[in-house]
């Protein structure tokens, strides 16, 4: 593959990934308070994060990854129904404390202080989950058989156009033009955020009932609801 088919795979596959959620993140955390220095640090570890995130991966599988049966690995055996098991019956327990969590907040509305730990830790759990992406593991294919020059620039564009809202909001908050935007995202955050929030509980909780059950009825008769 040449060098403008390899940039044209990694920004073709870093907007399948990409992913506003962020961005929303950092905007919010601007509005509650959270100084600007830690905004910034939150978005070039999580930008930074998932390029190396991606070099790693594609050092240790590359090319190999194209080889994985997924399905045998995922859809064959009671080892792959145990472990959907273990992940439908966490997925529920999650959205019921989610829920919960949430009637409480809601009752005693007292207003935190922002959490700037919190933050970071957001950015770490969005690079780890990233290797889930589909548009992810493709790129660590694309990538395994090319140079570690080049490993390197492709990543660092896939990362950049996955995260495009994020790095704007970055570029916005150091040309401190950044309050529009805070105020839109407070404002829709004020009147969105629990229905937003319940939704996901219920979303959360209907996949992990789904997982469960399909592990339930392949452990219970040896066939999954979805071969």
């Amino acid at each position: 593959m040449d060098l403008w088919s390899f940039l044209g795979a990694a920004a073709a596959t870093g907007l399948g990934g990409f992913d506003p959620g962020p961005a929303l993140i950092g905007a919010a955390a601007l509005g509650s308070g959270i100084p600007h220095r830690h905004v910034l640090g939150f978005g070039a570890l999580l930008i930074s994060g998932t390029a190396a995130c991606g070099i790693g991966v594609t050092a240790l599988i590359g090319s190999r990854l194209s080889r994985v049966d997924w399905h045998v690995l995922l859809r064959d055996g009671a080892t792959a129904a145990w472990i959907e098991l273990a992940v439908g019956a966490g997925l529920l327990g999650y959205a019921a404390h989610h829920l919960v969590r949430h009637r409480h907040d809601a009752r005693g509305s007292t207003r935190r202080p922002p959490n700037v730990a919190g933050l970071y830790l957001t950015a770490l759990g969005f690079i780890g989950i990233v290797v889930f992406d589909v548009p992810f593991e493709i790129f660590v294919t694309t990538a395994g058989s090319q140079p570690q020059w080049l490993v390197g620039t492709g990543w660092i564009l896939w990362a950049a156009i996955s995260q495009l809202p994020l790095a704007l909001l970055l570029v916005a908050v150091l040309a401190k033009r950044h309050t529009a935007m805070v105020r839109l995202v407070t404002a829709a955050q004020q009147r969105l955020g629990p229905l937003a929030h319940r939704l996901l509980g219920i979303a959360l909780g209907l996949v992990g009932l789904f997982l469960t059950a399909d592990a339930l009825r392949f452990l219970a008769i040896g066939r999954f609801l979805v071969d």
